[in-house]
């Protein structure tokens, strides 16, 4: 091949390469405006009195009424926030210390029945929760925890534990075999090895599924509904149902109310989203 064409094939490769970007990004533009599309919408909405939502609905129309948020906010916002807040707390503390322990143990101790019983988990989420809605609230009937906080917590924790085990698991034991060894030969008990040597590697990976973890209880609707009666109880989403019902014909305080519950969670992701990706591209999810 002479020079020329390869100088010639050399520009054809990098016009492509430049057209597949020139496509990404294109792409990449609409999904994000496709994504924050609502966002803006429910800022834009949360401004404006009945009149204006009607006659300039999709406009900046003035005044701004940012007394729409103080209204919102006394509709006991604040302490359905509180609730899912503890909620998620509870919940992750009981799904991310016993998945972290029950992963280490499948990955690194042999003991008898270890993968049977490793299978035995992973296959607790391969059945569609909505399955397990009724028995699990036979369960909690009881026990006698029906309307209480130890409810969320215990249900929360469960339910995310399976899944939890199984990329920690995974995880784990691609760790290099090398780094066990050696801290066993310096006389390191499996205690030490977890906490000093695969804690420190697995934070993205252990911070990624924190993170699932807290939306997914964030987020969760159906089952506190079920296992609640107690209005004291509710978490944000079920609480905005009672708070929809609340200002039905008021858009703008509505909507204010629907920017203030989904600010934590926007904060969240802003300040963890960094680790998010890193756990993501850290390989640790192997399917």
């Amino acid at each position: 091949m002479t020079s020329t064409a390869m100088l010639q094939r050399e520009l054809t490769l990098r016009e492509r390469l430049r057209k597949a970007g020139w496509t990404q990004h294109v792409t990449l533009g609409v999904l994000l405006a496709l994504t924050f599309y609502p966002i803006v919408l429910m800022l834009l909405f949360s401004v404006k009195d009945n009149t204006q939502f009607v006659v300039q609905r999709y406009e900046l129309s003035f005044p701004l009424h940012f007394s729409n948020f103080p209204r919102a906010w006394g509709g006991n916002l604040f302490y359905y926030i509180i609730n899912s807040v503890a909620y998620v707390l509870g919940g992750l503390l009981l799904t991310m210390v016993p998945a972290v322990l029950a992963a280490y143990s499948f990955a690194r101790i042999k003991f008898f029945g270890r993968n049977v019983l490793f299978y035995m988990v992973i296959s607790l989420f391969m059945i569609p929760w909505i399955l397990i809605l009724l028995p699990a609230f036979y369960l909690v009937i009881d026990l006698g925890i029906l309307s209480t906080r130890q409810a969320f917590w215990l249900s929360y924790g469960a339910w995310g534990l399976p899944f939890a085990i199984f990329v920690l698991r995974t995880f784990f034991a691609g760790l290099p075999e090398d780094l066990f060894e050696s801290a066993r030969v310096d006389g390191a008990r499996e205690a030490r090895i977890l906490w000093s040597i695969v804690l420190p590697l697995s934070r993205p990976i252990v911070g990624t599924l924190a993170l699932l973890q807290t939306y997914s209880i964030w987020n969760d609707i159906i089952w506190a509904t079920t296992i609640n009666v107690n209005p004291a109880l509710k978490p944000i989403m079920v609480g905005l149902m009672q708070f929809t019902g609340l200002y039905r014909t008021q858009y703008g305080p509505l909507n204010a109310g629907y920017v203030i519950a989904s600010i934590p969670m926007l904060l969240l992701f802003a300040f963890t989203s960094r680790l998010f990706v890193r756990g993501m591209m850290s390989g640790a999810i192997r399917m």
